[in-house]
C-alpha cells in the first residue's frame, strides 16, 4: 500500500504501509532512473505491488532492526528477486548507492543492534524504530545509555534532516508529551497539522523533532530512562 511519495531532486521516495492488521509499519523505497532500494521489509507482498506499479527494479535492502515487523518480508524479497540485503550488525560505513552516499551508522536503544541509515545530500534519514514521531522506540534488550547516546548523535545531524521513523504513534506520542510538559507548543502545533496532514506531522525535521520530542530534550541518561520508564507506563 503506498501512503505517501515525496520527490527528492532525481530521486523519489514511496511510502509503503505494511502490516496493516497489526503493527502497520512505515517501509521505504527510495527509487531513481527505475532502480530502487528498499529500507525495511515488513511484508514481502506490498512491496512487490509497488514495484510492479511504478515498474521499479530493486537492488538492495537496508534493514534498521530485526524485529518481524521489519525484516519479516525480506526472505521472500530475496529469494524472488536475488537481492542483497544489509544487516544492521554490519559494521558502520559510507557507501554510495543510487548514485549518493548513504552513511550508516549504529543507533542502538530499542535493540541492542539497530542501524540508521543518513543520506546527506537528500536531507534524509531513515532510522527504524529508534525516533517513532514525538517519541522513542521501547527498549526491549537495550539499554538507557546506548540509547540516549543514539539521540545525541542523530541530533548532531543538519536541522533540515527529515527524519523517517517505522510506525505513525503520533496522537498517542503528542498525549504523552503533553503530559510531561504542557508547555509543548511544538507538540500541539504538530498535533493540529496531524489533523490535516497525518504523515506531515509524523515526518519533520530534526529541529522540530528536537522541539516537540521530550526524549530529544533529555539532557543525560538518567532523565532518559526516567521519561522512557513513565512512557512504558502511560495511558
Amino acid at each position: 500500500m503506498i501512503r505517501a511519495t515525496y520527490s527528492i531532486g532525481a530521486y523519489k521516495l514511496i511510502v509503503v504501509q505494511v502490516l496493516l492488521s497489526s503493527y502497520e509499519t512505515f517501509n521505504y523505497l527510495l527509487c531513481r532512473d527505475g532502480l530502487a532500494i528498499l529500507i525495511d521489509c515488513g511484508e514481502a507482498a506490498p512491496v512487490f505491488q509497488v514495484l510492479e506499479k511504478e515498474n521499479l527494479q530493486l537492488t538492495d535492502i537496508l534493514i534498521t532492526h530485526n524485529h518481524g515487523d521489519h525484516v519479516g518480508g525480506c526472505r521472500a524479497v530475496q529469494d524472488r528477486l536475488g537481492v542483497l540485503s544489509v544487516s544492521p550488525g554490519v559494521e558502520s560505513r559510507t557507501f554510495e548507492i543510487l548514485g549518493t552516499p548513504c552513511r550508516s551508522f549504529a543507533t542502538p536503544g530499542h535493540l541492542d543492534i539497530c542501524k540508521s541509515y543518513c543520506f546527506p545530500d537528500l536531507g534524509i534519514i531513515f532510522v527504524g524504530d529508534t525516533i517513532i514521531g514525538g517519541a522513542v522506540g521501547r527498549m526491549m534488550d537495550g539499554a538507557a545509555e546506548p540509547f540516549f547516546q543514539s539521540l545525541e548523535k542523530i541530533k548532531q545531524l543538519p536541522d533540515e534532516t527529515i527524519v523517517f521513523g517505522g510506525h505513525d504513534y503520533l496522537e498517542e506520542n503528542a498525549a504523552f508529551a503533553l503530559s510531561v510538559n504542557p508547555e509543548n507548543d511544538a507538540m500541539r502545533e504538530r498535533l493540529e497539522l496531524y489533523e490535516a496532514e497525518p504523515l506531515a506531522a509524523v515526518f519533520q525535521t530534526l529541529e522540530n523533532e528536537k522541539k516537540s520530542n521530550p526524549f530529544l530534550q533529555a539532557e543525560s541518561a538518567e532523565e532518559f530512562a526516567e521519561l522512557r520508564l513513565k512512557k512504558d507506563r502511560f495511558g
